[in-house]
């Protein structure tokens, strides 16, 4: 779909709402090195823009409560309508947020911003917190998991 135009009329589908999800819950001894949701899931349904695309937002608290270096990568996944659809945009280090690698009791928060293109205009599109320990040791916590996605033109 091509961008607006400068005087082009706006419409409602051309900016609709906006998504934004949070949960403290804290993913205590994270040892997967597969991408999980954690229990609760943290995730938005957004309908995409004209444009077909949005911006996301990805945050979260973190830290390695072992002698050791592991870390922990918390990302999005992007499927279609809901969280039981196809995956539209896989999980990415890229786009989310990766923990220093260094022994802490304390979380340090972090996040991170993507621009996901290309999704079909009108659409319900459903954006999936996920997370993943990086060797596996069991020594990563994740708390403070939040998403937002926002339209854009």
């Amino acid at each position: 779909m091509p961008d607006l135009e400068p005087g082009s009329q706006a419409y409602g589908r051309d900016f609709p709402p906006s998504g934004f999800d949070l949960d403290w819950t804290s993913q205590l001894n994270v040892s997967s090195t597969s991408y999980a949701s954690g229990t609760p899931s943290v995730g938005v349904n957004v309908t995409a823009p004209t444009s077909g695309r949005v911006l996301v937002a990805v945050s979260c608290g973190s830290r390695n409560n072992g002698a050791n270096t592991d870390r922990a990568i918390v990302t999005y996944r992007v499927l279609e309508d809901s969280s039981e659809g196809a995956v539209v945009t896989a999980e990415s280090a890229y786009r989310g947020v990766t923990s220093p690698g260094i022994g802490s009791e304390e979380y340090r928060y972090a996040g991170n911003f993507a621009l996901e293109e290309g999704l079909t205009p009108g659409r319900s599109y459903y954006f999936q917190v996920r997370h993943r320990s990086v060797s596996g040791a069991g020594t990563v916590d994740v708390a403070s998991r939040s998403i937002a996605v926002i339209p854009v033109p």
